[in-house]
């Protein structure tokens, strides 16, 4: 891996006005937020969201069969 760059959180934005939740899009049941995003303070983060540059994705069902004995 290159680079893991930490990008912002995932977690519930509230309404600075309602202090509400606000829907997150596509039912997903959190919002990404990015550290540089006015919403930042008004989210609840429950994990980290990290950008990977560099990396290649791997299948761990082709890993198995390489490593099985």
């Amino acid at each position: 891996m290159e680079n893991a760059t930490a990008w912002g959180v995932a977690g519930i934005v509230y309404a600075p006005e309602t202090l509400r939740p606000v829907p997150s899009e596509g039912g997903e049941p959190f919002t990404l937020v990015a550290y540089d995003d006015p919403r930042l303070p008004w989210t609840l983060a429950c994990r980290e969201v990290v950008a990977l540059h560099g990396c290649t994705a791997v299948d761990l069902d082709d890993l198995t069969e390489h490593t099985a004995t």
